[in-house]
């Protein structure tokens, strides 16, 4: 019978046989790191096969992907801190102060009608708001040195070596236990694959707008968890436990201070466009690598969600809006 239920195993999904694996991976030989479990390795898989497809001809699948970004299991992790350098703080407040002067100056101009005025005295109050956040991280070491460990990264060396890390020791130690470990594997796993998505898509050469990448990484992922939450996959259950999971913890990220605050913003993309996915994706996929990060519109945006979170709904769709102005502004 040993045969015969290998066999069985195999036919009915419950074992992965190493031939039919296209989906691969290496271990981190400087910082070395357990492999996937057997459950892993089926999950993973499965979401790696997916293919989500999306406008103007484009789709997502991280099997596709791997042609050109490899992925590594590593045993490191990098510590990203919430707050910037002093000197890049002290930038910041400057960027705000522009926005800021120019918009008061709008309004002892009259240059803001009766209709306007309520929405922009709303935005400006956000604004010196998250100066006050800046002015006070700008004077606290503890503030400023708070981050958390990276549970995995995007690298590209301008399009060569590029790779996906998965920082498993630090995933493991988040999770606590295996099933939720794996559920957040299968998060970021999406998460980070969706950055070499974008980077790879469009043209351009710029650095991307980490306010705008990382929550479009985020929804992405959510994207891909509910899509095959809701097929006739074999991890559908699982790929709704880890949805879940990404939106708790998304929705904490909204309590963070700093720039991991913007993360956020994915749940809310998730929430209240859900279904504009195919468009929204594949149009901040063409211009990732476009936009202007000192642009007008651009800091715009950045400054509705960093360094605090928006308050409500309303400033939520106020950042929605200005990420649609952005998009625009691109010609897309």
């Amino acid at each position: 019978m040993g045969i015969l239920d290998k066999i069985t195993k195999e036919y009915l999904g419950d074992t992965v046989r190493e031939e039919d694996v296209q989906f691969r991976w290496s271990i981190d030989e400087k910082y070395k790191t357990r492999d996937l479990t057997d459950d892993e390795v089926s999950f993973l898989t499965a979401l790696a096969r997916y293919t989500l497809i999306l406008d103007k001809s484009l789709f997502f699948q991280i099997e596709n992907l791997q042609r050109h970004t490899e992925l590594v299991l590593s045993g490191g992790g990098r510590f990203c801190r919430e707050f910037p350098y002093t000197s890049e703080i002290e930038k910041e407040i400057a960027e705000l102060d522009k926005l800021i002067k120019d918009l008061e100056e709008k309004f002892e101009r009259g240059k803001i009608s009766p209709y306007d005025g309520n929405k922009q005295g709303g935005i400006l109050y956000k604004w010196r708001k998250q100066r006050e956040k800046l002015e006070e991280a700008l004077k606290n070491e503890e503030m400023r040195n708070n981050g958390h460990f990276l549970l995995g990264e995007y690298l590209h060396n301008n399009g060569d070596d590029s790779k996906v890390i998965l920082y498993v020791d630090n995933i493991d130690n988040f999770a606590v236990n295996s099933y939720p470990a794996m559920l957040l594997m299968g998060h970021v796993l999406l998460h980070e694959y969706f950055h070499s998505f974008y980077y790879h898509v469009g043209p351009g050469v710029r650095e991307v707008l980490s306010c705008a990448e990382e929550p479009m990484a985020e929804y992405g992922s959510m994207v891909m968890l509910n899509n095959v939450a809701s097929s006739w996959e074999s991890v559908a259950t699982i790929a709704k436990d880890s949805l879940e999971d990404a939106k708790r913890d998304l929705k904490h990220f909204q309590k963070h201070k700093g720039t991991s605050a913007a993360y956020g913003f994915g749940a809310y993309l998730f929430d209240a466009h859900k279904e504009d996915y195919p468009s929204l994706i594949a149009r901040y996929a063409n211009i990732s690598r476009l936009l202007d990060n000192q642009g007008k519109e651009a800091l715009e945006y950045k400054y509705m969600l960093y360094p605090n979170y928006p308050l409500n709904n309303w400033e939520e769709s106020i950042a929605y809006e200005k990420l649609e102005r952005l998009l625009e502004k691109e010609g897309v």
